[in-house]
């Protein structure tokens, strides 16, 4: 071939010990959050567990595609061009029934909505009526030259072999929706995910909001 999650006042003295020692754990061990909402004593450990497994999501995808990139590659959707030096240019064009063997593989992962995988799709019907009105064979083909995932020909590769060393910063919309940001160094891209949730959190979207 795209960067969410969180009076009573308690006398007790067991609790107010267990706060205590909560506050001491090293919060450089911590993935950075932006909490936009007012936090809670009491229910700060749960909207944690939220936010972790937003974040977790666009960790998992990264590990995800780090293992999985060659076998997306492998998906011969865009045919045509130069085969070989004494036979005739082919046209670029889109095979469908590659598409849907592609799709189906990201269905399987669990990691993107129907949203995500029906905009994929779409750049492919988009590609290749953009094929057949500008017939072309020679060079890389139209809107297929850059990685989908991270929209750059750039050297993402190498970011991914320290997805821990990667900051995330979450920003919430709801319980059902949220962004994660977050700035690969090495190639220079900035991102943000759209994350949404139904039985677990999906990416919707990924989007380039480099400056």
């Amino acid at each position: 071939m795209k960067k969410i999650m969180l009076k009573k006042v308690l006398f007790l003295p067991a609790l107010l010990l267990l706060f205590t020692n909560c506050k001491k754990e090293d919060p450089s061990k911590k993935p950075i959050i932006q909490n936009t909402a007012t936090e809670s004593h009491t229910t700060v450990p749960a909207q944690k567990s939220k936010d972790n497994a937003q974040m977790e999501t666009v960790k998992t995808f990264l590990k995800w595609y780090k293992n999985n990139e060659n076998k997306l590659y492998g998906f011969n959707t865009v045919k045509g061009g130069s085969q070989t030096e004494t036979e005739t240019p082919v046209n670029y064009y889109v095979d469908f029934d590659e598409v849907e063997k592609e799709i189906k593989f990201l269905k399987n992962s669990h990691l993107f909505s129907q949203k995500f995988l029906s905009a994929y799709e779409q750049r492919y019907k988009d590609g290749n009526e953009n094929f057949k009105q500008h017939p072309a064979n020679d060079g890389p083909p139209e809107n297929f030259d850059y990685d989908y995932f991270f929209l750059t020909q750039e050297d993402y590769q190498s970011d991914l072999k320290d997805i821990e060393a990667i900051n995330f910063n979450i920003k919430p919309v709801n319980d059902k929706l949220c962004s994660v940001e977050f700035h690969l160094k090495n190639c220079g891209m900035t991102y943000r995910y759209i994350l949404h949730k139904a039985n677990q959190w999906q990416i919707d979207s990924i989007e380039n909001i480099s400056s």
